[in-house]
């Protein structure tokens, strides 16, 4: 098999120039980070209601993504495209080949069929792009300078134009939330989660490339992850960097895999399991101060009852809240719990929308088999270091999940880079690189 991009090509010669080449390699990947980061929409005024559902989705992203998606099918196309197929395999064929039979079964099947067409642009995207760095310094490289630049923007944002990046208590929804820091994102949890993995990434470039450069990454995503006091992604960070140096030490998958999934199943015991356990509920009031999970437990408790009622397919593909069935077919119609975008979730959200076994292969592509692919480690000390990054962003990206609908989204802050990292160590476990 012919060796892979940016795990798998010889490094520049010392002092050469930067080729056309290079410069559209560099191009296009950053184009593709900062639009996943940045969006369409960075500093959206919260304070006026927000914009009634619709079934049309956002035109600019469709269009954007697309863009970018032909670009990238382009440039692959004169650049060796069967690198992509190691990526094809079994359990992701058939956890979207299960999407494809949720679409069909849809209550709304128009709706679920764009909707999967749509995250299947965002998945080839997130395929392709790890294709583009020359090497690993490259990848390291261009990671540094993408989120050097959102986290100037969002600290630009922060200084220049408070009331469009921290939440003031004049936002309409959550107002609560007034004095945590946003940044470009709608969302403190969404800009905190961001900071964890730029967290990661400057662990990665401090080993890479610079120390000190790494060490300017994590300290300004540190200092903004604080601000946005973003429970999820502050608590979650110490495990994953416990878990993941505890997986590097051991020898075993089975290891690894088991400790994966039963600290997973713990996690949505303690959070889903509140619903539908009382023993479960009464331990976790005892504990925590609000055992709600600031208002989650009522869109588990609709979204559960509704998945029972469909295990095997569920509603359809994305097809499930937002649509006019939810918002004023279902329970009390004066319930905010109605008009609620996900399941706060991912795991129930892929229960209800794609049935359970649709979530039992998803768990399998996106939380096993990363592992599994983590334990057929290179030797070689950069690519350990790369293995280590991607390793990382997957265990935050299966733990965060249990909080946030962040699988199978169609575009995510989190979900494209949980994919990305997926799709390297996929990548880095059938090849080995040169620097």
């Amino acid at each position: 098999m012919a060796k892979l991009d940016p795990v798998a090509t010889a490094s520049p010669a010392v002092g050469a120039g930067v080729d056309a080449d290079t410069l559209i390699r560099s191009i296009l990947f950053m184009a593709v980070f900062l639009s996943v980061w940045i969006s369409f929409h960075p500093f959206q005024s919260l304070a006026e209601p927000p914009q009634a559902v619709t079934e049309g989705g956002d035109l600019v992203n469709q269009i954007a993504f697309s863009v970018l998606f032909l670009a990238l099918a382009a440039w692959t196309y004169f650049h060796e495209p069967g690198r992509l197929l190691p990526l094809l395999r079994p359990a992701l064929l058939a956890a979207l080949a299960w999407c494809a039979v949720s679409v069909v079964a849809s209550w709304e099947p128009a709706l679920a069929a764009r909707r999967l067409a749509f995250t299947l642009v965002i998945m080839s995207i997130s395929g392709m792009v790890l294709l583009l760095p020359k090497n690993v310094r490259h990848f390291s490289d261009l990671m540094a300078a993408v989120v050097l630049i959102v986290l100037a923007v969002c600290y630009l944002g922060v200084l220049l134009a408070p009331s469009l990046s921290i939440h003031q208590a004049t936002d309409f929804a959550e107002p609560e939330h007034a004095g945590d820091w946003r940044g470009l994102f709608p969302h403190k949890n969404q800009a905190g989660a961001t900071m964890v993995l730029f967290i990661f990434i400057g662990m990665f470039v401090a080993r890479m490339r610079s120390r000190a450069l790494g060490a300017a990454i994590i300290g300004l995503a540190s200092v903004f992850l604080a601000f946005t006091e973003s429970k999820t992604a502050i608590g979650v960070l110490p495990l994953v960097l416990i878990l993941a140096a505890i997986i590097a030490r051991s020898r075993r998958p089975i290891v690894g895999i088991a400790l994966v999934i039963a600290i997973l199943a713990v996690f949505n015991l303690c959070s889903v399991g509140t619903v539908s356990f009382p023993s479960v509920r009464k331990l976790m009031e005892s504990v925590m101060p609000d055992a709600t999970y600031t208002g989650r437990t009522e869109i588990w408790q609709l979204a559960l009852q509704y998945a029972a009622l469909r295990p095997l397919t569920g509603y359809g593909f994305s097809a499930f809240w937002g649509t006019e069935q939810v918002v004023y077919g279902l329970g009390d119609n004066s319930s905010w719990v109605n008009a609620a975008s996900d399941a706060h979730n991912a795991y129930v959200n892929l229960a209800v929308t794609i049935g359970i076994p649709g979530l039992v292969l998803a768990i399998v592509w996106i939380v096993v088999l990363p592992i599994l692919d983590f334990y057929r480690r290179s030797r070689e000390p950069h690519i350990a270091v790369l293995q280590m990054l991607f390793l990382r962003i997957c265990l935050y990206g299966v733990y965060a999940s249990c909080f946030e609908s962040s699988i199978f989204q169609q575009v995510g802050e989190v979900w494209f880079l949980f994919m990305t990292a997926a799709f390297g160590l996929r990548y880095l476990s059938v090849t080995r690189a040169t620097l």
